[in-house]
């Protein structure tokens, strides 16, 4: 009951660390573009840790999107 207890406690204790998650949305939007840039970069740098952030799978998936957009509005067909 105390290890419970005492995991119930860490758990709360951690729940407030961390940065604010951000959308996969916020990450599209043209004005956000750099920290799109610098979180992709720093979600590679690290894919077991920070990379399973929400942030990161949320800035990854804007990535995917962005490039899927820009490839379709190049294409020819």
């Amino acid at each position: 009951m105390k290890t419970l207890f005492a995991a119930l406690l860490l758990a709360i204790g951690f729940s407030g660390c961390g940065e604010e998650v951000k959308t996969k949305e916020y990450y599209m939007q043209p004005e956000n573009a750099q920290e799109l840039e610098a979180k992709v970069k720093e979600c590679k740098n690290d894919p077991g840790g920070v990379g399973q952030t929400p942030n990161c799978i949320n800035a990854v998936e804007a990535a995917i999107s962005k490039a899927m957009k820009t490839k379709d509005t190049t294409s020819k067909y």
